[in-house]
């Protein structure tokens, strides 16, 4: 599905990716794991169209996308949530996530209705909406509450709801589990393989590698910049250099 060749994204003065190659295929969970300033959070940032590639290309289905801007890429189904969630603080959990579906609907009038009615009128949008009502209850009951107001894990959830919003056909996701209690950073996990399994893949950086490899198909080690390890996530937990750095020494 997403194809990576040969990229090089110069970040300021740091040449912050080099030359770096994978694959993406679909219906999968692949992990990208590293240190922090391996460039795997610019990695992502250069998919997803918000930081311009030095060399190289991405592919999507064998569509091109240097050049294109975020909002086009929606369109075509890759959908990005950075590291930090960055929602609309002062607006509602309702108004998040019907912005999710705004590039679908950017082009159409709002009439009286006002954007709010007019979007929950939608057929597909009112199926995505009840869709992630179903994934968090709880973002049903606080659809009127601000989102800087909710919990860390409710708005990580709310981040997620808000691109599921856009019908993704594969998600980038930069640290979902960060600042989160063990129990949400599990639940997380366990919705990303429910996704994975209804059909939607998943681009994964984790700051727990050794989680993300659990609930990965595949996965790579990004070192400085470089693809310098690929394998199924068995392959990459059994691995000694990955659990020397990235593991640590029990691999349960």
């Amino acid at each position: 599905m997403l194809r990576v060749e040969n990229v090089t994204v110069v970040n300021g003065r740091v040449t912050a990716v080099r030359d770096a190659s994978f694959i993406v295929n679909e219906g999968e969970i692949v992990t990208l794991i590293g240190s922090n300033g391996a460039g795997k959070s610019t990695m992502l940032n250069a998919i997803a169209g918000y930081i311009p590639l030095q060399s190289g290309s991405v592919r999507l289905h064998d569509q091109q996308l240097s050049g294109l801007t975020p909002h086009q890429m929606v369109k075509l189904g890759l959908a990005y949530v950075p590291e930090g969630r960055q929602l609309f603080g002062p607006m509602t959990v309702m108004d998040n996530l019907l912005l999710g579906a705004y590039s679908w609907c950017s082009e159409k009038p709002f009439g009286t209705l006002g954007y709010v009615g007019w979007f929950v009128r939608q057929p597909s949008v009112q199926a995505n909406l009840e869709m992630v009502f179903h994934l968090f209850p709880v973002l049903k009951e606080r659809y009127k509450q601000q989102a800087g107001s909710l919990s860390g894990g409710e708005q990580q959830m709310l981040a997620i709801g808000q691109i599921l919003m856009s019908s993704p056909r594969i998600i980038l996701l930069d640290e979902p589990s960060l600042g989160l209690a063990p129990t949400l950073v599990k639940d997380i996990l366990k919705l990303l393989v429910k996704l994975r399994n209804d059909g939607i893949t998943i681009l994964l950086i984790e700051q727990d590698a050794k989680a993300a490899l659990k609930i990965a198909d595949r996965g790579y080690v990004m070192e400085r910049g470089r693809i310098t390890i690929e394998g199924t996530a068995r392959e990459l937990l059994g691995n000694d250099k990955v659990i020397q750095a990235y593991l640590g020494k029990s691999v349960g």
